[in-house]
């Protein structure tokens, strides 16, 4: 009777002894939770022992601890981000605006009929270049909801592509250039949609007359599975390209801003194509700029 009792003492006293120091665990957990929480710390939580629960414990808490630095770590990329955009764009739509307000002021002020007119035109151009700004950062917008999607459908890339080109004659008579191409003459076709591939070829061309020099070339390729479509020119001696950021939101070669473009024109070129099951890159070859776009037949 009496060793029952003895080793019943001595078992409360151990299983006392276990309290005590579980109690001092917790509460040491809860007070670095505290130090970590109050001093914005990069600490983790650690203790020498580690009972199984314990240590469960700690791991658990340290996983939250990485999550919410991750996220905070995102949080502040993206406002980073959002700040870049606004001053990005405030400067981008104030300045043809203030071109704009400038040239109707010279309208209103000339009697000469034929410079009024001229002034007038200027100033509808710098309209179109504000419209085409907001046109891109809506269309931007909407392709970086991973829910929109675009209805495919089965169309001929090649006969939009050379309607595009027909529509930028103009522009290549005022530059004295004309695009050099060898497409096949039979329609080639992949799951698409046309509005989306008018603008992945718009903005491909835009983005030659804004930053290109020489002819633009464009090569038509196919294998089994895939069709490719490569256009290159002639790389500006003056421009330096970070071909790493070429499709990143508001990523301009031109870093003094000289020409009236919001960035968003190959990012949405890549975009797009993505949303057609394809997808889009650029590389420099023999010293010429190539953006490439490849779809599935």
């Amino acid at each position: 009777m009496l060793i029952a009792l003895i080793l019943l003492s001595i078992a409360l006293i151990i299983q006392t002894a276990y309290l005590i120091y579980y109690k001092s665990q917790v509460k040491d957990i809860g007070n670095q939770l505290a130090f970590i929480s109050e001093h914005d710390s990069f600490k983790f939580i650690q203790t020498q022992i580690k009972p199984k629960e314990i240590y469960r414990l700690i791991d658990l808490c340290n996983r939250l601890l990485r999550n919410q630095r991750k996220q905070n770590q995102a949080f502040i990329k993206k406002s980073e981000e959002i700040n870049e955009t606004i001053v990005s764009l405030s400067h981008d739509i104030r300045t043809p605006l203030t071109s704009l307000d400038g040239y109707l002021q010279l309208a209103d002020r000339s009697e000469n009929s034929k410079e009024k007119t001229h002034y007038i035109t200027m100033a509808q151009t710098r309209m179109k270049q504000i419209i085409t700004l907001v046109d891109e950062l809506f269309l931007y917008t909407k392709l970086q909801n991973p829910d929109y999607s675009l209805e495919l459908e089965s169309i001929d890339i090649m006969n939009i592509l050379k309607k595009r080109l027909f529509f930028f004659i103009e522009e290549f008579s005022k530059n004295s250039t004309a695009p050099d191409f060898d497409l096949p003459e039979s329609p080639v076709y992949i799951m698409g949609d046309r509005n989306a591939l008018e603008r992945v070829y718009e903005n491909i061309i835009r983005n030659y007359f804004s930053h290109g020099e020489g002819n633009l070339i464009i090569h038509y390729e196919e294998n089994q599975n895939e069709v490719r479509l490569r256009f290159h020119n002639l790389l500006n001696q003056r421009q330096l390209i970070n071909f790493n950021k070429i499709f990143t939101r508001f990523y301009k070669e031109d870093s003094s801003r000289s020409n009236p473009s919001s960035g968003l024109g190959l990012s949405i070129v890549k975009s797009l194509v993505e949303k057609m099951n394809g997808y889009a890159h650029a590389d420099l070859i023999d010293n010429q700029f190539c953006i490439s776009v490849v779809f599935r037949k």
